[in-house]
Parts: C-alpha cells; structure tokens; sequence
C-alpha cells in the first residue's frame, strides 16, 4: 500500500511540477530607456508619439533614479511613447520600440503575457522613454497579447 501511494504521489508531484508557469513580469526591448519612468498628469488618452513639449497637452516629466527626481523631458535626447491596454489583474508587458531608418518608422509593440491568477481587468497607457526619434518618422502601434 505504501508504494501505491508513494507512486501516485510521486506522478503527481511530476505532473504539477511540469506544468508552464505563467511569468507576470516586466521588461523593456529596443531603444527604451530600460529603468525610466515617465510621469505625465492630465492629458490626452490614446497612442502617443511625442518628440517635442508643443505635441502634448500636459507636461511630461521623467525620472531615471526610480523615482526620486523627476525633470521635464529633453525631447533632444529623448523621445516618448504610450499605448493603452486592458489586460487581466494578472498581466507581464513587454514594452519595446524599434527604429527603422531605412522606412523612416519607429515601432511601439507592448506584447502582453496575461496570467489566470486573478479575475478582472487593469487599463494602463504604457508610457516609456526613448532615445530619440526623429519627429517626420511614422509611428506604428501594436499590442500582442499571450
């Protein structure tokens, strides 16, 4: 009987321990500031592209210290992106922009890995940081979600 019962829980161990984890994280990819929060009160909603202080309606501010400090944005260095979501209470974003200078196009992709851990749903706008683009660029949004 011991070893029936050995041998079950043994399989049983196995099978969970095999089984995908679902990974909630965050990261970033391409030319995002990896670490940068952006801070933005007020404002519009939607995908933004924003490479000058005039193309936005609210001040944009950042910080590179985790949150300490904040400054406005230097669009000569930088420039910012949004793209809203709504995922599960339970969601690890991938946020990445790609610049393609020979097509003059800057690519803002937020692919979303959404666990079943929880019910209901979150709305975020996806604000980062990144190295500059060049205003006459075309933006392209795209959210993927797993």
């Amino acid at each position: 009987m011991k070893n029936i019962l050995f041998t079950i829980s043994t399989l049983l161990l196995l099978a969970f321990a095999s089984c995908d984890k679902c990974d909630p994280s965050n990261d970033s990819g391409g030319a995002v500031i990896k670490n940068a929060i952006v801070r933005v009160i007020g404002g519009e909603g939607g995908a933004n592209f924003i490479t000058n202080d005039s193309q936005y309606d609210a001040p944009i501010e950042m910080s590179l210290d985790g949150g300490e400090t904040y400054t406005n944005v230097d669009f000569t260095e930088y420039s910012v992106f949004s793209l809203p979501t709504t995922a599960s209470c339970s969601s690890g974003y991938h946020r990445s922009v790609l610049i393609d200078e020979v097509n003059a196009t800057v690519s803002y992709t937020v692919d979303i890995t959404e666990c079943e851990f929880c019910e209901g749903t979150t709305s975020i706008m996806n604000w980062v940081l990144a190295t500059a683009v060049p205003e006459n660029y075309t933006p392209i949004f795209d959210v993927n979600k797993n």
